[in-house]
């Protein structure tokens, strides 16, 4: 792990060589004026902290741990960070090229890779800290004089002692002329190991090196972990001997071999494993700097190094530079990271401090937001918040300076705050020292605007405490960040409107800065109508927004128009309903906020709900959805009232920000002032214990005993209206904060128990129509160029125990079906499906078939991960005996019509 203290040196060894500012400043001071007509942040916040956490030390149910306390039991939406490739025990896809992690994860069963693309598509990670863990040495041998390729067959001998074992697989040759293209390379290891490497085996041109510079051309080969042959495979740790073979040079070639090296990363290895990323739509905005023992996988300006000394061994590379985006090098892969959808970037040596390091809370950010600048081609540069000045190497030194930093906060919590000498403000232990900082700013009444910088799975310094699945975090981190949720969310009424904090994820800030740098000059405002004009973005060179992606790329936008109830927005041409409707704010004008449409979970959608939940309608006449009415329809009999209860076999909310809804109102009397007059209430019960309600004209009168949006009463029939409500907009029931009592209002996030539709005061003949109903997140990950959608899930007998090599298949359509096997830990995978399609999925076992737990047909809006079936409890119902019919259908059926188009 790379402490507070690489950092600094970094920081030191940077020379100031300037870098490029871009956004309009002017716009965004603009923004901060009482006439602009854009909002500097969304509506109703003041203020935005978001997180980039290093994943160093994070082990896999460690994360999944702190977002369970963080996301869950706060319902706050804070991503994290992950590896694409490091060592078993830690969070990273792969240990090595075409390798799966598939070590425990610590969470039941899931093997490493799985737990955290599950985690990836809840929104709990959404970043990527550098391509690499970074933790193997690299080794570099220099062939004085250089080996020419003389003969057909040319060898070197080389010394194998003194150097540690370790995993590495990538072998790297530089040649002073392009080597012939009929090369095969065989290697010998002193253990009797040997791997030969064919002409396509070997990684040449673009494939490892974009340009040739002054090092020459460069040729690499990745180890494989097993051989073909009967011989062992190579150990490239004791390579004693190294054979090329090439019959071109029979009579002589100019190229001659002039170094050799060994380590476990290059473009090589990123081109070897993004074609798994982008087949499971692990697409993030943002990467992050790690450090590590190489760097090569870091960003950094030309001509600054770090010095490494930590074996006294010649063959260790000892002056190491960030060489992710040297075009010349073996490391380059900024191109890759930008096809794959990164934007912006934070170096480890950065060409000026300020595109490191901003202060959170400066006279910079009081009115606007900090403009961008860039430093690498087609990338942002990512600024962090600069941490607040304290000094932990001692208890006592540590006091003194909380005196002065946070001193504001009293005496008592001050010194709960410390948490070891190595507890730098950089580790996830002194997260509350970090929160506090922020909270002291933002009640002393300046305008706060930062990411935070920090470990989030690090235990540095506390030697009193250690985290586990049920305790993920200190004391002292939960409480702060229970303090930081009410800033949030105002759960208690205390906070106010002028210290509000909006807290996206990191991808989805990013997002923002650059929409809001841009915005001005696309968007026209006639009255209450507003229209959006795509644009290619001057850094990034893409279109934003990205209309595959719905309104992601316009999160958060809030532009005031004189009449918000009445306001319609179009985004090149097309007309969304993806934004809420603003009260006054500060200013006293009204607005409206785009919202994130981008990860949808339908709630009632297409799909009939008989085939994801039961359904029992307690009074009047409830009609389900189909083909041809794609809505839920609730009437009144003769009572005047009508109730229905639909139980979702398996709905699972991540990370809500809003959710979204159409309603209309139908009357078959001729009293239609009557039905208008009726009152609709939808609620969500949750698992937790907790009810979210939409009441119809229902205003909060401070004895709610769930959380609440009133909406406005409908006031025409047969005339679809459509909502989108903001979580943070929430009328709370009463909220204490009794310290280990501590417990959230309701929120909308988690498993959903039932849903529950009435209409009372209603004559006969009323009905409610709901349609489009479902819960929104932000996302900020990426897009598949053609906008499909990965859908996957994992086969076992009980939940627990994988069921592999299990044929699942997957019917999108009359006559359509993919299929596929699980693997060895039972997982299927279906990528590149068509977005807004909706999909039957079976899992074959004999004669009979099983679906996933959420239901027997899948809406796809989003990515799906988590579409999971589970055999055993399926077999059991299925020789069940009982009247529980239902339940046996849920999970296991024959399937005719599916056999039947297969066929």
């Amino acid at each position: 792990m790379k402490k507070a203290g690489a950092y600094l040196l970094a920081l030191r060894v940077i020379v100031a060589l300037g870098c490029c500012a871009l956004g309009s400043a002017s716009a965004l001071a603009e923004a901060g004026k009482p006439d602009a007509a854009v909002r500097v942040l969304p509506y109703p916040f003041s203020h935005i902290v978001s997180f980039a956490s290093d994943t160093d030390a994070l082990r896999p149910w460690h994360g999944a741990a702190v977002h369970r306390f963080f996301n869950e039991e706060l319902g706050l939406t804070i991503s994290d960070s992950l590896w694409p490739q490091g060592s078993e025990g830690i969070s990273a896809f792969f240990v090595g090229p075409g390798q799966l992690n598939r070590s425990p994860s610590g969470i039941g069963s899931e093997p490493t890779f799985a737990l955290l693309l599950r985690e990836w598509h809840r929104g709990n990670i959404d970043h990527f800290h550098g391509w690499q863990e970074d933790s193997l040495l690299p080794f570099r041998t220099e062939i004085q004089p250089p080996l020419p390729l003389s003969a057909a067959r040319s060898s070197l001998s080389m010394s194998s002692v003194g150097l540690p074992p370790q995993p590495s697989r990538n072998v790297r040759f530089y040649f002073s002329a392009a080597p012939p293209t009929d090369l095969s390379i065989m290697l010998h290891d002193s253990n009797g190991g040997s791997s030969i490497f064919d002409p396509g085996d070997i990684a040449r041109g673009q494939d490892i090196q974009l340009e040739v510079g002054s090092l020459g051309w460069i040729v690499e080969v990745i180890v494989p972990l097993q051989s073909n042959s009967v011989t062992r495979p190579v150990d490239p740790m004791s390579i004693d001997r190294i054979e090329f073979i090439a019959p071109s040079c029979a009579t002589g070639c100019s190229a001659s071999l002039t170094r050799v090296e060994r380590d476990h990363f290059s473009r090589h290895t990123v081109l070897s494993e993004i074609p798994w990323l982008e087949a499971w739509n692990v697409r993030p905005a943002i990467l992050t700097s790690h450090g590590g023992n190489t760097l090569i996988q870091d960003f950094g300006v030309p001509g600054h190094v770090m010095k490494f000394a930590a074996y006294d061994n010649p063959a260790l590379v000892d002056t190491h530079e960030a060489l992710a985006d040297q075009k010349q090098s073996h490391a380059y892969h900024s191109d890759l990271l930008r096809k794959l959808g990164v934007l912006a970037v934070w170096s480890y040596f950065p060409a000026d401090a300020k595109d490191l390091f901003t202060p959170v809370d400066g006279p910079e950010v009081q009115h606007g937001l900090l403009p961008l600048s860039s430093t690498y081609q087609q990338l942002y540069d990512l600024p962090r918040a600069s941490p607040p000045s304290l000094d932990t190497s001692s208890e006592d030194k540590f006091d003194a300076s909380a005196r002065v930093s946070l001193a504001d906060i009293p005496e008592a919590e001050r010194k709960e705050l410390y948490c070891g000498s190595s507890c730098t403000v950089s580790q996830g232990n002194a997260l509350a020292m970090l929160i506090a900082s922020h909270l002291q700013s933002i009640n002393r009444g300046k305008k706060v605007k930062g990411l935070i910088y920090t470990h989030f799975g690090s235990e540095e310094g506390t030697a009193v405490f250690r985290a586990s699945p049920e305790e993920p975090v200190t004391p002292a981190v939960r409480k702060w960040m229970r303090r930081f949720a009410n800033y949030v969310y105002d759960f208690d009424g205390s906070i106010g409107v002028g210290r509000r904090i909006w807290s996206p994820p990191a991808n989805t800030w990013v997002r923002y800065q650059v929409m809001h740098s841009n915005i001005a000059s696309h968007l026209a405002i006639d009255k209450s109508s507003i229209s959006i004009t795509p644009w290619t973005e001057p850094v990034t060179q893409t279109t934003w927004p990205d209309m595959r992606a719905g309104t992601r790329d316009l999160h958060g936008l809030t532009v005031y128009v004189p009449d918000s109830e009445h306001a319609s927005v179009r985004i090149g041409g097309k007309e969304t309903q993806s934004f809420t409707r603003n009260p006054p704010d500060e200013t006293g004008r009204t607005s409206i906020t785009l919202v994130d449409d981008h990860a949808p979970t339908p709630i009632i959608g297409r799909v009939s709900l008989n085939d994801r939940a039961s359904i029992e309608a307690i009074s009047g006449q409830f009609t389900d959805a189909s083909a041809a009415s794609p809505y839920v329809s609730l009437a009144t009999e003769q009572s005047g009232d009508a109730s229905a209860v639909i139980k979702p076999w398996r709905l699972d909310l991540w990370n809500t920000s809003h959710l979204q809804l159409a309603v209309r109102k139908r009357c078959s009397g001729k009293n239609g002032e009557s039905c208008l007059g009726s009152r609709f209430k939808i609620e969500l019960l949750m698992e937790d214990g907790g009810t979210v309600s939409i009441r119809e004209d229902q205003p909060a009168d401070g004895h709610l005993s769930s959380s609440a949006w009133s909406i406005p009463r409908l006031k025409k029939l047969d005339e679809w209206v459509s909502h989108t409500l903001d979580v943070a907009q929430l009328a709370w029931p009463k909220f204490i904060d009794e310290r280990d009592d501590w417990r959230r209002p309701p929120l909308p996030v988690g498993r959903v128990k039932e849903v529950r539709l009435s209409l009372t005061n209603a004559p006969p003949g009323t009905t409610l129509d709901v349609q489009n109903f479902r819960a929104l997140r932000p996302s900020g990950n990426g897009q598949a160029a053609d906008g499909t959608k990965l859908i996957a899930g994992r086969v076992t007998l009980d939940g627990s125990m994988p069921a592999p090599g299990v044929q699942v298949r997957a019917a999108t359509g009359p006559g359509h079906i993919v299929s596929t096997a699980t693997d060895q830990d039972g997982y299927y995978f279906f990528p590149g499906q068509p977005s807004g399609q909706i999909v039957s999925i079976r899992a074959q076992l004999g004669s009979r078939q099983f679906f996933p737990r959420q239901g027997r047909r899948i809406e796809i809006g989003k990515d799906e991960a988590e579409l999971d079936i589970e055999l055993g409890q399926s077999l059991q119902l299925a020789r069940s005996a009982s009247g529980a019919i239902g339940l046996t259908e849920q999970a296991c059926e024959a399937a005719p019509g599916l056999v039947a188009q297969e066929r």
